[in-house]
């Protein structure tokens, strides 16, 4: 946690922010958020997510800051993209199987008629 904390710290320095400017952000005490980021109180992860929308980190750059991990953002949303695709076009061949079925049990009635 001390290495995510220390990031984040990098993070809002580099976007200039000061422990004032966070505290304000995060309706806390500038003591209460200088104890936030020397690890001497829990960060919950309501505040985390108000830390990210803050400093305006993107979710997936916010997971690689506490894991170090870095997760490709493009492969996921190209994923979906094919699972989404994969979902329509079973829809289709399920509709056309369920056309062909109706054609069929009509043709069945109209014999017994």
């Amino acid at each position: 946690m001390k290495n995510f904390l220390k990031k984040i710290r990098e993070t809002r320095k580099a976007k200039g922010f000061s422990h004032e400017n966070m505290a304000m952000e995060l309706d806390m005490s500038p003591s209460a958020y200088n104890k936030l980021e020397r690890c001497e109180t829990t960060l919950s992860l309501e505040r985390l997510l108000k830390i990210k929308e803050v400093l305006n980190l993107p979710l997936t750059e916010l997971f690689e800051l506490i894991t170090g991990h870095t997760f490709n953002q493009d492969l996921k949303d190209q994923s979906i993209g094919n699972v989404n695709n994969l979902y329509h076009t079973t829809n289709e061949k399920f509709i056309a199987s369920l056309q062909d079925e109706i054609i069929y049990l009509r043709a069945q009635l109209d014999k017994k008629q």
